[in-house]
């Protein structure tokens, strides 16, 4: 089984998470109440490149925590996506509504 190894960074506007292994129902655990947290507060970036695996609790989470950002007038963006990521993301039929970013300088 993989794991979800996350590193956090602070920038300017923004505070980032880089996300490596797979985000799923058996590794959001912790994640979930941090990511929900987080997003109340500031703006959020989600590294997304090392993901190899993005099943439909972890989208549930993001898809949750994007709304919840909205809502407390913040942003999530998901930078550099993985292709495992891509295509689940692809898969939900939203990914257009959702803030895609390839690098922190596009941060707003």
């Amino acid at each position: 089984m993989e794991q979800l190894t996350i590193i956090e960074k602070d920038g300017a506007n923004y505070h980032l998470y880089e996300l490596e292994g797979a985000l799923n129902a058996y590794t959001l655990g912790e994640f979930q109440e941090t990511l929900y947290s987080a997003v109340q507060k500031n703006n959020i970036v989600l590294d997304l490149s090392k993901l190899v695996e993005l099943d439909a609790s972890g989208l549930g989470l993001l898809m949750a925590a994007f709304n919840d950002s909205e809502e407390a007038n913040h942003k999530l963006y998901f930078m550099t996506m993985s292709s495992e990521s891509e295509k689940a993301l692809s898969a939900t039929g939203f990914k257009s509504l959702f803030n895609l970013i390839n690098s922190v300088t596009e941060v707003k």
